[in-house]
């Protein structure tokens, strides 16, 4: 028995091993119209076992250059496409730049640190207000997306103070969030503070009425 290990390795493992035996196979025909015939019909069969739009050029393109892969860059055969280049194959991708900044709250994110840069520098008026107001609604809203779990305004206002290093400053006397409904099973952040003393808003009470 002939066990996969110890075979040669798959070029393009999508296609299979009897694609690449037939790829080498085709290596070994004597003539050029041999090689190119066969090759053809390859490209074919490589077409079926990888759906695509079959009319695409850049389709049939990929499937020449796999082929080339597959059977090597030396097979001499009549391509509608020219091989690819070895220098290209081995040529490494470049280094790509990531951010290097530093989050300060992460499920919060960094556009809206810059959200809070730019209310920063507006003028005091109503404008300036809608916005602190919409950011803040967004920390809300982000952080019920990230933690699965709600939190109290103040707290929401805290981290704003705190990002725009204390010069936007809500509070909840003046400025009502919205309330975000959430995923039901999601408990709030400290379910004694909040139902534990409020007997109406307990979730245990209210099942225990409803089936007296």
């Amino acid at each position: 028995m002939e066990y996969n290990t110890q075979r040669d390795q798959l070029v393009i493992s999508e296609y299979g091993r009897n694609v690449q035996n037939m790829a080498l196979h085709i290596r070994t025909l004597p003539t050029l119209e041999e090689r190119t015939k066969a090759a053809y019909s390859l490209i074919e069969i490589m077409a079926l076992l990888n759906p695509q739009p079959k009319d695409v050029a850049e389709h049939k393109h990929k499937l020449w250059d796999h082929f080339f892969l597959i059977a090597g860059l030396d097979i001499d055969v009549e391509s509608p496409y020219p091989k690819p280049s070895a220098e290209i194959l081995e040529r490494r991708p470049e280094r790509l730049p990531y951010p290097a900044t530093n989050i300060k709250i992460r499920h919060y994110g960094k556009i809206l640190e810059q959200m809070i840069q730019e209310a920063v520098t507006m003028e005091e008026g109503p404008e300036r207000q809608a916005l602190c107001e919409y950011i803040a609604n967004f920390m809300k809203l982000s952080y019920r997306n990230w933690n699965k779990s709600v939190i109290n305004d103040e707290d929401i206002f805290q981290d704003l103070k705190r990002l725009s290093q204390g010069r936007i400053i809500l509070s909840s006397e003046s400025t009502v969030l919205e309330h975000f409904t959430g995923n039901p099973a999601a408990l709030p952040v400290n379910p004694r503070r909040n139902f534990k003393n409020n007997k109406n808003n307990n979730p245990n009470n209210r099942f225990r009425r409803k089936n007296r």
